[in-house]
């Protein structure tokens, strides 16, 4: 049996890799605030917790929840798939709330990172395969005025998942991990960021470009790219990878210089 843990299974893409992964083979572990009863009732080999994952204090308690459910010696593959994610606050950092600049940085950043160390120490001294996915985001790199948040906490994603795979070159029972940049997808991510007041958010125009022009990606297409290279047989441990499709990229913009 495989086991996979999916935080933000409720929708997007956590809902769409989580729907692709049911199978009798698999056990799946979905995270989320709310219940996602139509991904449930697919399969028998699914438990699901409500959980929000900005109280962090609490993450120790359910992965030590969710490791007594899995007999690890005997598991074929454990797999964390770090997705969860929140963009809120959209604003310039001097009119965020401090309840909004801990909530996003405990959700983005503090939570993967604690999930990520339950995770190995649950596993260690195992000899299966264990590999951590971590959902991250261009926005690392491209940034916006109205997004400092989301772009710290993504950036500091990256750098951590390169550090754990340093670190894990030194372990004999090694955890794959590597930090994904996912593209340009249509989620409620890019619709939150679409909707917001230009006058506070000046980078909605772009996000309304993007939609408009085909350029988004669908939750389910980017779901198969991700499990792809989570099974991919020459993992890119401690690396940050790039998944999106620039193919619509350049169709845009070969439409744009005809």
């Amino acid at each position: 049996m495989k086991y996979f843990i999916i935080t933000g299974a409720s929708r997007g893409i956590g809902e769409s890799i989580a729907e692709q992964l049911v199978s009798p083979d698999h056990y799946l572990f979905c995270i989320s605030r709310e219940r996602n009863e139509s991904l449930v009732s697919k399969s028998s080999n699914i438990t699901y917790y409500e959980f929000d994952l900005n109280h962090i204090h609490l993450i120790e308690s359910l992965m030590g929840s969710i490791f007594n459910s899995i007999n690890v010696s005997k598991a074929e593959g454990i797999y964390l798939i770090n997705n969860a994610s929140m963009i809120a606050p959209v604003s310039f950092i001097d009119t965020a709330r401090v309840d909004e600049i801990t909530g996003n940085i405990n959700v983005n950043l503090l939570a993967p990172i604690i999930l990520t160390s339950m995770f190995i120490k649950h596993t260690n001294g195992h000899l299966i395969d264990k590999r951590i996915l971590n959902i991250s985001s261009s926005s690392a790199k491209n940034h916006h005025p109205g997004m400092s948040l989301y772009s710290a906490a993504k950036a500091g994603l990256d750098v951590f998942s390169q550090c754990v795979g340093l670190e894990q070159n030194h372990s004999k029972t090694p955890v794959g991990i590597v930090s994904i940049w996912p593209g340009m997808i249509d989620t409620n991510l890019q619709r939150e960021a679409r909707s917001q007041d230009k006058s506070t958010f000046p980078s909605a125009e772009i996000f309304e470009v993007v939609k408009e022009t085909g350029m988004l990606t669908t939750a389910q297409e980017t779901a198969q790219q991700i499990i792809e290279f989570l099974f991919k047989p020459n993992f890119e441990h401690g690396a940050i990878v790039d998944i999106y499709d620039y193919s619509k990229l350049q169709q845009h913009l070969s439409i744009s210089t005809d």
